[in-house]
C-alpha cells in the first residue's frame, strides 16, 4: 500500500475532511490533497502530528515511516540530478547534438533524453503517465525516422 493510501484511509476512518486533518497537522488542505494523491509526501514533523490526529497504530506507524522516507530519498536523488552541475554539462552535450551529421544517433540520443525526462514526469503524474510516456516516444521515435527516411529520398 502506498503512503498516499494509508493517509486517506485513516482520514476516512476518522471521518475527518481534508481541511480538518490540514488544520489539526497545521499544513493547508491543499498538502493533504498532495499527499492523498502521492504527489509530495509529509516531512518528519508533519508524519508525528499525523500519527497523533489519526491514532495510528506502531506497526502503521513503521510502514508510514519507511514509505515516506522511500519516497523522499527518491525525489531528493531527482532534485539533486536535475539541479547539480551535471545539467551545464547535460546543456552542452545537446548544443553539441545540434551539430551532429549522423541523424541516427541524433535521434537516438534525444529519445533517450526524453526518456529520462518522461521518468522526472512520471514523479508527477500517476501510473496512466507511464502508458503516456510509451506511446508519445514511439510515436516521436516513428516521426522522426519517418522524417530521416523522406531526407533520403530527396537527396
Amino acid at each position: 500500500m502506498e503512503i498516499s493510501e494509508m493517509i486517506k484511509e485513516m482520514r476516512i476512518k476518522k471521518g475527518m475532511t481534508q481541511q480538518q486533518l490540514a488544520d489539526s497537522v497545521y499544513v493547508t488542505r491543499q498538502t493533504i490533497s498532495k499527499w492523498e494523491l502521492g504527489k509530495s509526501v509529509p516531512d518528519e514533523a508533519s508524519l508525528s502530528l499525523l500519527y497523533q490526529c489519526l491514532e495510528i497504530d506502531n506497526n502503521e506507524r513503521k510502514t508510514l515511516k519507511r514509505l515516506a522516507a522511500n519516497k523522499q530519498h527518491i525525489f531528493l536523488l531527482m532534485v539533486a540530478l536535475l539541479f547539480s552541475p551535471a545539467v551545464i554539462g547535460i546543456r552542452y552535450c545537446l548544443f553539441m547534438m545540434g551539430k551532429l551529421e549522423n541523424q541516427r544517433f541524433k535521434i537516438a540520443m534525444q529519445s533517450v533524453g526524453f526518456i529520462l525526462f518522461a521518468f522526472y514526469l512520471r514523479t508527477l503524474k500517476d501510473h496512466i503517465a507511464y502508458i503516456l510516456i510509451f506511446l508519445t516516444s514511439i510515436s516521436y521515435l516513428t516521426y522522426k525516422c519517418y522524417m530521416l527516411s523522406l531526407e533520403r529520398k530527396t537527396e
